[in-house]
């Protein structure tokens, strides 16, 4: 059985809607299980995230799909906190030749949402992980897969309403879960 960890932030409740997603689409893959990991602020003391629970975790995990509102051009402070504190994981290499990928939502179709993708990537670089990008070419349209056009990962844009994302945006997700989940069982 192979594990997909997403770890995520989520302010509003846009990027938890897209983790769930992904879950789903990692679900539809035989052989393969999602793991849920929300990022809580209560668990960020002086700026530094101390939940070592969700380290050992992933230590398990054969992929960790990384997702986070983008704020001012990059990931939230809180999902940022947790990558900081992966330094120890770092050295260690706990997360060497798993399969990575990422996703990110904003409040504009575009807000430099791409930088908050290329932080997850040089955070999976870094740990020596293998990033998993979205291979689809769909997004000649709005009404297609990856309607953003970001091959790197999963862009989002809520929807102001009820802060939930687009149909598209829901598919993209499910879509990604399900790519890393049918890597991660070959």
């Amino acid at each position: 059985m192979a594990n997909i960890a997403i770890v995520y932030f989520s302010k509003c409740g846009a990027t938890k809607a897209l983790a769930e997603h992904i879950a789903g689409g990692i679900r539809s893959v035989l052989n393969a299980e999602p793991v849920l990991l929300e990022i809580q602020p209560k668990d960020i003391i002086e700026g530094r995230y101390t939940n070592d629970a969700i380290f050992e975790q992933l230590k398990t995990c054969d992929g960790i799909i990384f997702g986070s509102p983008t704020y001012m051009g990059g990931p939230a402070a809180q999902f940022k906190a947790f990558m900081d504190t992966s330094s120890d994981t770092y050295c260690e290499q706990d997360w060497k030749d798993k399969w990575a990928a990422g996703f990110t939502c904003g409040g504009s179709l575009n807000g430099e949402q791409e930088q908050t993708l290329f932080s997850f990537f040089v955070l999976a670089c870094q740990h020596g992980m293998v990033w998993a990008g979205l291979n689809t070419s769909e997004h000649t349209s709005d009404k297609g897969l990856n309607r953003l056009g970001s091959n790197i990962g999963l862009t989002a844009c809520n929807n102001h309403i009820d802060e939930l994302v687009d149909e598209n945006d829901a598919q993209t997700a499910q879509y990604l879960g399900l790519r890393v989940a049918r890597l991660a069982t070959q």
